[in-house]
């Protein structure tokens, strides 16, 4: 049976996940975020995939067995992560230092830990460090509590954004934490003239189109994970950032030269919802796009 990473964590945790990313079947993540409300026992079971759970919340006593026997027994701070190994068999007895807290569980793909290598020049799937709780990684806990945020605020990420942060968080992991050095001396790929020219065209032809990472660095020749950091190193921005400049820029000239309604002109552009288009429209503006109209038209 084809794994389900949201219903193994619901089987682990005991409790409905918000599965605020799921891109399993196309990237190969999915992250789950569980609300901890007391003393726990988590049975993972046999890992499937290649796991990482990230606290944010402070463990009193937290006892990690693997395959029968004790490997820690130790508190565990607030931040701090493991990576937890396929088919290694985890049980986990957690006991909180808070009321409640948010757990989150990132599954991990074979197909995305291989984009992860061939961006690092290798030639396989990359297989990462065994690390249990000990490690302190601010991108990794800012990227949960980020996680935990907009899952909290019900504004699931969007598709590109997911996608986006799917391929980062594979290609930071393969860097900090392989379980192998890189086996030879790799040269970082280059977004360079006409690959870079064809690759914004293809966005600028259509802002509001749905765009994916593995779209765009397919037409420049490199997998997702290289092409996001290619993509930054030529523009300056992340491709999510370049892709919402681009839809802010649309919608501004419908803003300036029509008089469609605002929420016609947020979908046109690209954006899910009028209240999402506003929110980014003032984040860049610094006005809300009614104002803007008014202000351009005197």
């Amino acid at each position: 049976m084809p794994l389900d990473p949201i219903q193994h964590a619901e089987l682990v945790t005991g409790c409905t996940q918000s599965a605020l990313i799921n891109l399993w079947s196309s990237a190969g993540l999915a992250a789950a975020i569980s609300e901890v409300t007391g003393p726990h026992l988590y049975d993972f079971g046999r890992l499937p995939v290649a796991t990482v759970a990230i606290t944010l919340y402070d463990v009193r006593r937290h006892v990690l067995i693997e395959e029968g026997r004790v490997r820690r027994d130790a508190p565990v701070r607030c931040g701090r992560f493991r990576i937890g190994q396929p088919e290694c068999n985890v049980v986990v007895d957690a006991v909180p230092e808070t009321r409640s807290g948010k757990l989150v569980l990132l599954y991990l793909g074979e197909g995305l830990l291989k984009d992860a290598g061939a961006a690092r020049g290798a030639s396989g799937p990359v297989e990462l460090a065994d690390l249990a709780w000990d490690t302190e990684d601010p991108f990794l806990a800012s990227t949960a509590s980020r996680l935990v945020e907009a899952s909290d605020s019900r504004r699931p990420l969007s598709a590109l954004l997911a996608e986006q942060l799917a391929y980062t968080v594979a290609l930071h992991l393969s860097e900090r934490y392989a379980a192998l050095p890189q086996a030879r001396p790799f040269r970082e790929p280059v977004l360079e003239g006409r690959m870079r020219e064809r690759v914004i065209d293809l966005i600028q032809s259509d802002p509001a189109a749905a765009i994916r990472i593995a779209d765009l660095a397919d037409v420049a020749g490199l997998s997702p994970s290289a092409f996001i950091r290619a993509f930054k190193r030529a523009t300056g921005l992340t491709p999510h950032r370049f892709v919402i400049e681009q839809r802010l820029q649309a919608a501004r000239r419908l803003l300036a030269e029509t008089g469609r309604p605002i929420a016609d002109i947020a979908l046109s552009s690209g954006f899910s919802s009028q209240s999402h288009f506003g929110a980014a429209f003032r984040a860049a503006v610094g006005v809300s796009p009614a104002r803007y109209r008014r202000l351009r038209r005197g």
